[in-house]
């Protein structure tokens, strides 16, 4: 790494850090510890380590999403969560400290972004404020902060398809798949994104060996899929075992979408739409208030998708890399759909958390869609990364004091 190279990360990690660190402070996490409340993830890797699927006394945690099926308790999230925490349940047990786990993934996003950055920005000096626009401006912020079992597995996810996206972008498939089914595993839904990582691949390859048959190709890389391969033989068992079903992780076995309705159905989605869409409140004392259960506003607390708009638009103007602007927004709308046809946007919140699924895989379409000529696309997108920012800390410090 040149020297460059490595003072633009050390400053954009050092203006991430002091961010995370003040917000911490500010909403009462303090420094990251040891989680023994939301500690879902920590309980199932101790049930594996025990040799049992369900939690032996899962009737006593009644504040976690567990999945109920003939007597038995099983947590109803992605399981790969479980398995980054198998090492410190051995030293610690159930209670980890996942705090430590959420600051790691958190600094190894920044990582990724801040190679996938360098890799594709025509200006490279200009990369640390595109990563800190995705860390600090859109969502993300909110979700780093502790390890709760909702707020990890987003995390993780949205780490991993950075990972992915920049192993991709590097050639290198069997860690670019491997680290994309790994994110499936925390938020299933990332499998939507598998075409547009499979199209990054393909080329890389059309690059590195030019005029290689097709077939050939697809046989001299076979090997990269052993990683996804083993990653869903490992979920479909569980599955299977758990609840007779390869698909099924559990959520269609918790009390709510039993009792309430189903997890998934089109009826939803005219309101969850109209509640992205709906402008912030305004309180007794004038002051405006952003939703804190199921998000809200998401065309102002989350600005990266007007960016990603306006480089879409002036990719337009531009020859080549028409598959990915096709394939990315088409990926992405069937990804908001199906939040859309979700029971609820993400209960108790700040920055509509659903969204941040997305976030790298569009901000990877602003990397590549921005012009090469001048800075000017950065230099118009400050002030929606300061906007972003400001409101990114306010609202999650609001939110976690319990102020609205």
């Amino acid at each position: 790494m040149s020297r460059e190279r490595c003072t633009r990360l050390l400053i954009a990690g050092l203006c991430f850090v002091l961010v995370w660190t003040l917000a911490a402070l500010l909403t009462g996490h303090g420094l990251p510890g040891f989680n023994y409340f939301y500690n879902s993830y920590s309980l199932q890797a101790q049930a594996w380590l025990q040799g049992r699927l369900d939690l032996e006394d899962g009737g006593l945690y009644e504040w976690l999403e567990l999945a109920q099926l003939d007597g038995k308790y099983y947590v109803s999230f992605p399981p790969f969560p479980s398995l980054v925490l198998l090492p410190l349940v051995l030293l610690f047990g159930a209670v980890t400290p996942d705090g430590f786990v959420a600051l790691a993934a958190a600094l190894l996003s920044l990582w990724h972004a801040m190679a996938l950055a360098e890799d594709c920005l025509p200006r490279r000096r200009e990369a640390g404020l595109w990563v800190l626009y995705l860390l600090l401006g859109n969502g993300y912020l909110y979700l780093c902060l502790n390890g709760w079992v909702w707020f990890l597995a987003q995390n993780l996810c949205f780490c991993l398809s950075l990972a992915a996206l920049h192993h991709a972008r590097r050639g290198r498939g069997g860690w670019a798949l491997s680290c994309w089914a790994a994110a499936v595993g925390c938020r299933p839904m990332a499998v939507i994104y598998g075409p547009m990582l499979l199209w990054i691949l393909w080329r890389q390859l059309e690059e590195r060996e030019p005029g290689c048959p097709p077939l050939r190709r697809v046989r001299s890389h076979l090997r990269w899929a052993v990683g996804p391969v083993l990653l869903a033989a490992f979920y479909m068992t569980l599955n299977v075992l758990r609840f007779g079903n390869p698909l099924e992780f559990g959520h269609s076995y918790l009390p709510e979408f039993q009792t309430y309705g189903s997890q998934f159905s089109l009826r939803y989605l005219p309101d969850n739409l109209l509640a992205y869409l709906a402008p912030p409140m305004v309180g007794e004392n004038g002051a405006l208030r952003l939703q804190s259960a199921d998000g809200g506003a998401a065309w102002l607390v989350n600005p990266i998708f007007w960016t990603a708009l306006a480089a879409w638009i002036v990719s337009l103007r531009r020859p080549g890399d028409g598959a990915l602007r096709v394939l990315l927004p088409v990926l992405t709308l069937a990804y908001l759909t199906v939040i859309l046809c979700h029971r609820t946007l993400g209960a108790w919140q700040f920055g509509n958390r659903y969204l941040v699924d997305l976030m790298p895989w569009v901000w990877y379409g602003i990397l590549c869609w921005q012009p090469a000529e001048d800075d000017r696309f950065t230099r118009w997108n400050l002030p929606l990364m300061l906007l972003g920012t400001v409101i990114q800390f306010l609202g999650t410090v609001a939110v976690y004091n319990g102020w609205y």
